[in-house]
């Protein structure tokens, strides 16, 4: 089968039809058989001699084949420097800041922010993702491990999976008052219950070398684009035997499990990460005699056939221990196409599944920097312990000259020519200089910040903005490593993890303190729809960027971003103090300041809130007060001024009326005919009467103003009348 693509045909596979005298081999089984073998001689022949090296390195240790373990190094100084481990303690401790300064490293956002129900959803999956994180899962430890896998072998792999196991259990029912309840016979009834032993979420770390697929998977996607999963599981046989009896698995003897020994009894890269210890793990070992105690290897295989996975369990390479199922029915919250596996890495690699590690990137500086060291070392121990030249069969005190000692004597017939000693120069400065400009690149590389490389950068003087452009360069290759473990790994993890509390959590505690929380933060009712809210997809992101393995720079930015935003006009009534307090006390070392900075309303602020509205409306009363003075003091001018008005209009108007009486005196004077002078009479007496009625009603105006001023802001009444307007005067002209 070939190395490149190990995948066993699928199409038209059946029995394999046996040998004379043999038996058929199940079909599910020889494609499990067959895809361990293939992957195993090529994790073989590519990937475990790596393996081994940078596990040696990182235990500070000389590699296999390395030149300190020949004959000719016997005696010689075999130091090792930790650089390699030095670095990987470095990375470990960049992300115990970036990703655990405070304690919301998680950020859910709803889809559709818009959506009150999404918003509830997050809120509640983000408590949720929170409270497993803290108190179930030992986050802290598996991020670690994990980082330090990726680092040293190249990648991470994790199972995502809710563990949930019960046991039966009786109980004697009683009655109101404790007694017994007997049945017909005399005997205490008793009632069989199920009780949840374990019922959580479940990250679990593989070792890369218990997780194989196929080589030939897309590199930007191995765990999704592989044909096939082998998972090596090491069981106890008193577990398996647990499932067998519980019905989970098939039925094997004890003497059937032992006899599934594969080649992981002997897994070198085990050996070489448990060094100078045993293999804890070789059943042939022979540290215990108990059955039970042994270990087995257990075979989880995920097979895709036409299109859809399968998943089922052997004993080895020898035994089916379950049937197949397909994959869905064994993990009903992934979504189609999906496995309950995540593999990360800190390092990519364009079109190679499986990246270098840190450690991998500087084996050959670390062996550079072993070397110079242990040679100057020697020459260290030479220039202080001379060598001698001694002539053969001459009568010398060997083992005095030997020993050295300080103001010692050794016997000898002529000390001239029987002894010569050979004179070793010290170190030169070369070395040394050498030595600094390794550390600089194993430093560089890695992205440290230490001691040797502001030694071996002295054209920065040392000033504060050199030093600060030295960690400068190196913090930013340490969030890269951080911010590909958190998007290859870390994202798609607690991805799966909130789909999983999404379709499995029931802990009424869990699911009311993630009520409670949508509650109090957005005033949603959860009670009604928190099977609804728990359905609702929601965005998840690791808050991890630049400058997050310095947490001081990372509090100046918080601080020059509010205080930009600040001159906004509307934006400082907006920020969230809490939050702010959270984050600025978690980057200086606190999980939260609720012990420095309370947000809760102070009583004595209530009180002087309470004397400030007082003294407003004892304000606003006087207010009203002058105002309604003013308003008074302008309706009484406005009437003067009103009355002004009309009395000037009214005199205008009698004075009209009287220049049209002179005119009618004159008609009357040149009125020649009878009837012409009764009509000029009559409109005199006419608008005799007009001008008293008119002043008649100015006085009642002026009477009824000077009762009522507020009425003054009306119009008066003006009369307008034409001389046709008072009678039908006939023969009237003009």
């Amino acid at each position: 089968m070939s190395l490149v693509n190990p995948q066993p045909s699928l199409e038209g596979a059946g029995d394999i039809p046996p040998e004379e005298g043999g038996q058929v081999e199940d079909f599910w089984l020889r494609i499990a058989r067959q895809s361990y073998e293939s992957s195993s001689e090529w994790v073989d022949a590519n990937l475990r001699y790596q393996w081994e090296k940078s596990l040696s390195l990182f235990n500070s240790k000389h590699p296999s084949g390395s030149k300190y373990h020949s004959a000719a190094y016997d005696k010689r100084s075999k130091l090792f420097r930790p650089k390699t481990r030095t670095a990987v303690r470095n990375l470990q401790a960049a992300m115990a800041i970036a990703f655990f300064s405070n304690e919301d490293v998680v950020s859910i956002q709803p889809r559709n922010p818009n959506s009150p129900e999404q918003a509830a959803a997050a809120v509640v999956a983000q408590s949720l993702v929170q409270y497993r994180l803290t108190n179930t899962i030992p986050w802290f430890q598996t991020m670690s491990s994990a980082l330090q896998d990726a680092a040293v072998q190249g990648v991470c792999v994790s199972h995502q999976y809710w563990d949930f196991e019960e046991q039966e259990q009786i109980y004697t029912e009683v009655d109101e008052v404790n007694n017994p309840i007997l049945d017909e016979e005399g005997r205490a009834t008793e009632i069989k219950q199920k009780t949840a032993l374990t019922d959580r979420p479940s990250i679990e770390l593989i070792s890369p070398e218990n997780f194989r697929i196929d080589p030939a998977a897309d590199w930007a996607d191995p765990v999704g684009s592989t044909p096939y999963i082998v998972h090596l599981i090491p069981m106890y046989v008193q577990d398996v035997l647990a499932k067998m009896n519980d019905g989970e698995w098939h039925t094997l003897t004890v003497e059937q499990l032992l006899s599934t020994t594969t080649a992981e009894d002997d897994n070198t890269t085990r050996l070489v990460r448990d060094e100078p210890r045993m293999d804890p793990l070789d059943t042939d070992a022979g540290f215990g005699e108990i059955q039970d105690h042994k270990i087995v290897w257990i075979h989880k295989i995920i097979i895709n056939k036409e299109g859809n996975d399968w998943c089922y369990f052997t004993a080895g390479t020898d035994y089916m221990l379950t049937d197949a199922k397909p994959l869905l029915e064994m993990y009903p919250w992934l979504r189609p196409g999906e496995r309950p596996y995540v593999m990360g890495a800190v390092n990519l690699e364009a079109h190679k599944l499986y990246p270098s590690g840190t450690v991998e990137m500087t084996q050959e500086l670390q062996a550079a920097a072993n070397d110079i060291w242990n040679q100057r070392f020697d020459n260290v121990r030479l220039a202080m312990n001379k060598r001698y030249h001694i002539r053969r069969d001459r009568n010398i005190d060997l083992d005095a000259l030997f020993r050295s000692v300080p103001g010692g004597a050794v016997e000898m017939d002529d000390p001239d020519t029987d002894v010569r000693v050979i004179e070793t120069r010290d170190v030169t400065a070369s070395a040394y200089a050498e030595q600094d400009r390794i550390n600089m690149d194993f430093d560089e590389l890695q992205g440290n910040f230490s001691t040797s490389t502001v030694q071996g950068a002295r054209n920065l003087n040392e000033t504060v903005g050199g030093m600060a452009l030295l960690a400068g360069n190196s913090s930013t290759v340490t969030e890269y490593v951080l911010r590909t473990f958190s998007e290859t790994w870390v994202e798609r993890v607690l991805k799966q993890l909130i789909r999983l509390e999404q379709y499995y959590e029931t802990d009424e505690i869990v699911l009311s303190v993630a009520g409670d929380m949508a509650e109090s933060k957005l005033g949603f009712k959860v009670d009604e729809n928190l099977d609804n809210l728990l359905r609702e997809e929601v965005l998840l992101k690791v808050n991890v960027g630049l400058n997050a393995t310095n947490p001081l720079t990372k509090v100046q930015n918080l601080m020059a971003a509010i205080a930009t935003l600040s001159n906004i006009p509307g934006v400082a009534e907006r920020l969230n103090l809490p939050e702010i307090a959270k984050e600025v006390f978690g980057q200086l070392g606190f999980k939260d300041g609720s012990r420095f900075v309370s947000f809760d309303e102070d009583p004595r602020l209530q009180e002087l809130m309470q004397q400030l509205e007082q003294m407003q409306a004892v304000i606003e009363s006087d207010q009203q007060k002058i105002q309604g003075r003013m308003q008074v003091e302008q309706m009484k001018q406005e009437a003067n001024l009103q009355a002004a008005s009309m009395k000037s209009a009214t005199d205008l108007r009698i004075a009209q009326i009287k220049a049209q009486l002179e005119y009618i005196d004159l008609q009357l004077k040149k009125a020649d005919v009878k009837t012409r002078k009764d009509e000029l009479l009559l409109q005199r007496e006419a608008l005799i009467n007009q001008i008293a009625d008119q002043e008649i009603e100015r006085q009642a105006e002026i009477a009824e103003s000077a009762i009522n001023p507020s009425d003054m802001t009306q119009e008066g009444k003006v009369g307008i009348m034409a001389r046709d307007d008072y009678n039908m005067v006939p023969y009237a002209v003009g």
